[in-house]
């Protein structure tokens, strides 16, 4: 008995080790699709109800139902990306310059700050006292952290091989979802009721809703205001219309709202002397953050409700754990934890 028992054991550990080997292989053969095939997923679930419309309308024929989607989809993703990249590539060699060059740099003298009611002179006189005492050894301090920081933020967004091709595996795997749609669900449903049959059903609606809640309720709106936004900038012919518009669409999609790139843009165009350039601005800054407001009230309601700290923190770690991608990712990752945990902690013995 003892040596069965032993060669069981022996057994056993082997069959582990053999399924961990397994599993590793599979992991590093796959990994250079998983965000790609990810974004695709979080893609799909929020547009498949357009898509099964398009069918209709086109004699429900599929193929051509997901021929059109895949057009849409390479057009809106794509395309926008790829001129806010080339723009920051384009630019990335005045940024580096600036960075390395900031030592040299004077602070400007700013006689319009006696201007400001009240505490307009207050500030004047500060902001001399500042540039006679040391404004120079303030901007000497700072620089190595704006080295580190355009350096970082360079790395991440200049990288346009790696984006472009998690670009191109959503494409892919967008339309074979979309083609495969309803095999793939009934799959996935099969396999969670497998895994657990009395919450495996009910875990990946969940996760549906969590990932249709942060696409429509945060990635669409985001993407919505940065197109309107963008064109605003161009029309009035802001400095540097892809990085801005790059900072806008961070924002938006940390839930931080257009306001605050759009105001300094609208008083960067009054302080240039262009009054009809600053009132189209402040227009538009007016109806985006109206549009800020009831999109994401409405559409998030359509999923789940998520909590303005958890898509904060997960765009910011998306960010600085992903990358680029991590905008995406991170928002999606805390919020299907999030539902998870509530859904566990809230159910009844």
């Amino acid at each position: 008995m003892p040596i069965e028992k032993s060669n069981d054991l022996v057994k056993l550990i082997l069959n582990l080790l053999i399924i961990g080997l397994f599993i590793i292989i599979t992991y590093r053969v796959v990994q250079p699709f998983l965000f790609g095939f990810f974004w695709a997923v979080m893609v799909v679930i929020t547009t498949w109800p357009m898509m099964i419309k398009l069918q209709h309308k086109l004699f429900d024929n599929r193929i051509l139902a997901v021929l059109v989607m895949t057009i849409i989809l390479s057009l809106f993703f794509i395309i926008p990306f790829m001129l806010v990249i080339m723009s920051i590539a384009k630019n990335s060699g005045f940024i580096i310059d600036l960075a390395k060059n900031v030592s040299q740099q004077k602070l400007p003298s700013l006689p319009w700050l006696e201007n400001i009611p009240l505490i307009g002179n207050e500030l004047f006189l500060k902001w001399e006292d500042l540039i006679d005492n040391g404004g120079s050894e303030l901007v000497k301090e700072i620089q190595p952290y704006l080295g580190t920081v355009a350096s970082w933020t360079i790395d991440q967004l200049t990288n346009i091989s790696v984006f472009v091709f998690h670009c191109g595996v959503m494409i892919v795997f967008s339309a074979l979802l979309f083609l495969k749609g309803e095999e793939v669900k009934k799959h996935v449903y099969h396999l969670a009721h497998k895994l657990s049959k009395q919450h495996g059903e009910n875990t990946v609606t969940l996760a549906g809703k969590s990932i249709r809640a942060v696409a429509l309720g945060v990635v669409l709106t985001a993407v919505t205001l940065t197109i309107i936004g963008g064109l605003s900038l161009v029309v009035t012919n802001i400095p540097f219309p892809g990085l801005i518009t790059l900072l806008l669409f961070i924002c938006c999609v940390a839930q931080i709202g257009p306001v605050l790139v759009m105001a300094c843009c609208t008083i960067w165009q009054f302080w240039d002397g262009n009054i009809i350039s600053g009132i189209i601005l402040t227009i538009i800054t007016l109806i985006l953050t109206t549009l800020d407001s009831l999109m994401r009230t409405l559409l998030i309601k359509k999923g789940v409700d998520l909590p303005f700290l958890l898509i904060l923190f997960g765009v910011i770690g998306g960010l600085l754990g992903f990358g680029a991608m991590g905008l995406f990712i991170g928002p999606v990752i805390l919020a299907l934890s999030y539902n998870f945990i509530n859904a566990w902690v809230g159910e009844q013995d």
